[in-house]
């Protein structure tokens, strides 16, 4: 009935109607069973339209219903595919009384939740200054992902309970005055409808009778409600996923939900998705290698992947003496494969937003194509552009565009007090400069109280100063940004493919022949913040797995400095290892050297 489908995914496929659980490693062919699982149902007599299959992005809901169109074809009704969010706005929109709400209410995105929390800090007459818009969002965040009462969740810091509970009231005032939801409520309100009203359950229960979720593991509290009250006992449940890609916990994802899969589902059926069809064998090995100290999984979880594939080159590991020294060997390798093969089909992965700026500058020399997927380039960021117009001004003061650019984006007074500053000081040094447009406008307590994502844009700019602190005189320094500038307007607009940069958070579900991963250094990955906080570390080497698991046929790990705890796990038969510095690294200590959370 299935002759595309491996013994293992065969028998999820036709497992009977009871809870399942399909565990599924990298590369196994987990969207192929899992719609596959859905055509079974509808040839085992199901109405496609009493299916639910749930997504976590619009991507992967266009890459099943791709897969199912051929299927489908003929049939009078449709099964509904789409992300969670997209079926609480349809639910919402059709119980919007319920809801409290008009059937015409708008959907508040992050720069809206934004505004309406800085107005409201404002109301509340907090100081500017201390208050910070990103802590009160990350306070709301939680209590609506996390489906927990006020009073459990930690509140802003320096606000007291009573005070934060008080604004988290008239935030949801002011939401309900626009007649809007927030992007969380879309899920948070949709089960707050679901369970006090027993006959608007009732009634999706009956129309989605049957319910299949990708990505398991990354579901939050809120989704985990929302299934358990649309699949009751759970026998018309089909879930695929992986603990060790779990890689989001930090935006409310909870692990725990997918290993007490079996506690909350008595009966459960678990199948194992073993066989690799997209890797090497040395790939897949040295990515094992890094789960094997995996602290979180459950041993009837975990799985042994494995592959018809072939041996493959060995695991590239590269030591360097610095950031530009990595970026331009890895450059240099890309120009070189070039040749036999598209840009296209390599990416270079790293952790962190700010580390494209060397890679992105050593692509740009060589003329290399290039897209940052799902993110900004380097000097098209904000803050980038907001500390360069302050770098143009010092250097011409006649310079209208960078003085309209700076008063547009961060007032006028705080510009007048960088004007001010400028005027006592002779110095042409970037660094020196960069130091007093920030300090001057307080430009990095303005990111914290005004933009989203505060610790990335810092990130960014530290990486900005790490570049200017190559420079003694700011006119070189501003001129070899223009250039590189110059290049990469070119280079957008000859290209529209190209060699693909992107953190390994948005890389994940991507897969590639040649991957490089940069920065794989203590520090980086896993990041400092991690140090101290065990289950942060977990997440990881999860996150080196998943970014590991990428690569079809060669995988480049490359490091600077002291090399990332993780890649001692490495077995010596599945790697190779090239050096740029005088001296190789002493040896890879063991991870045991570093843990410590005291």
């Amino acid at each position: 009935m299935h002759p595309e489908l491996n013994p293992a995914q065969k028998k999820a496929v036709e497992a009977p109607m009871r809870p399942l659980l399909i565990v599924a490693g990298a590369g196994t062919g987990k969207t192929r069973t899992l719609t596959s699982r859905l055509i079974h149902l509808i040839n085992s007599g199901v109405e496609p339209d009493k299916i639910l299959a749930l997504t976590f992005t619009n991507k992967a809901a266009r890459e099943m219903m791709d897969r199912l169109e051929g299927e489908l074809k003929g049939l009078r009704t449709r099964p509904l595919v789409g992300t969670f969010h997209s079926l609480g706005a349809r639910i919402l929109r059709a119980e919007a009384e319920a809801a409290g709400r008009t059937k015409d209410f708008v959907i508040f995105d992050d720069h809206d939740s934004f505004d309406l929390i800085k107005k409201l800090i404002k109301e509340m007459g907090f100081s500017p200054k201390e208050q910070k818009p990103s802590e009160f969002y990350r306070y709301i965040s939680a209590i609506k992902n996390g489906m927990s009462a006020m009073s459990e969740t930690e509140a802003p810091a320096g606000v007291g309970r009573a005070t934060a509970e008080e604004f988290y009231k008239r935030y949801e005032a002011g939401l309900l005055r626009h007649n809007a939801f927030d992007f969380d409520d879309l899920l948070e309100k949709l089960v707050l409808v679901l369970k006090n009203n027993p006959e608007i359950l009732k009634r999706y229960q009956g129309r989605y009778q049957y319910v299949l979720v990708d990505e398991y593991q990354d579901l939050n509290n809120v989704q985990y409600e929302f299934l358990k009250l649309l699949s009751r006992d759970g026998g018309n449940l089909s879930v695929v996923g992986d603990a060790a890609q779990t890689i989001y916990t930090w935006r409310g994802s909870n692990i725990n939900i997918f290993l007490n899969f079996e506690k909350d589902w008595p009966g459960a059926q678990i199948t194992l998705l073993e066989e690799n069809y997209r890797s090497t064998s040395n790939i897949i090995d040295a990515a094992s290698g890094i789960l094997l100290g995996e602290r979180t999984l459950s041993p009837n979880l975990k799985y042994k992947l494995w592959t018809k594939n072939g041996e493959g080159k060995a695991v590239t590991l590269l030591e360097s003496g610095s950031e530009e020294e990595e970026a331009e060997w890895i450059v240099d390798k890309i120009v070189e494969k070039k040749i036999s093969a598209p840009a296209e089909t390599m990416a270079v992965l790293y952790r962190t937003n700010a580390q494209s700026r060397a890679l992105e500058q050593a692509l740009l020399r060589r003329g290399v194509p290039y897209r940052v997927f799902g993110g900004m380039r380097f000097y098209e960021r904000r803050e980038i552009k907001d500390v360069l117009a302050g770098l143009r001004y010092a250097l011409n003061r006649a310079d209208e565009i960078s003085k309209e650019r700076l008063e547009k984006s961060i007032l006028k007074t705080r510009f007048r007090r960088f004007e001010a500053e400028l005027g006592g000081t002779e110095s042409k040094d970037p660094l020196e400069l960069i130091q007093l447009f920030l300090n001057s406008t307080d430009y990095l307590q303005y990111i914290e109280r005004s933009l989203t994502d505060p610790e990335e844009r810092k990130e960014n700019i530290a990486e900005l100063i790490h570049f200017a602190s190559e420079f003694k005189e700011l006119p070189p320094f501003l001129e070899q940004i223009s250039l590189l500038q110059s290049a990469d307007n070119l280079s957008k607009r000859n290209n529209s493919d190209g060699l693909i940069l992107s953190t390994v958070h948005l890389a994940k579900g991507l897969e590639f022949d040649t991957v490089f991963i940069s920065g794989v250094k203590e520090g980086l990955m896993p990041h400092a913040r991690s140090f101290y906080d065990p289950e942060s570390m977990e997440e990881e080497r999860r996150l080196l797995y998943v970014a590991m698991t990428r690569a079809r046929k060669e995988l480049y790990l490359c490091f600077y400095e002291i090399p990332s705890r993780f890649l001692s796990a490495i077995p010596d038969a599945n790697m190779s290892y090239e050096n740029l510095t005088r001296e190789k690294f002493s040896d890879f200590d063991s991870e045991e050297r570093y843990i410590s959370y005291d």
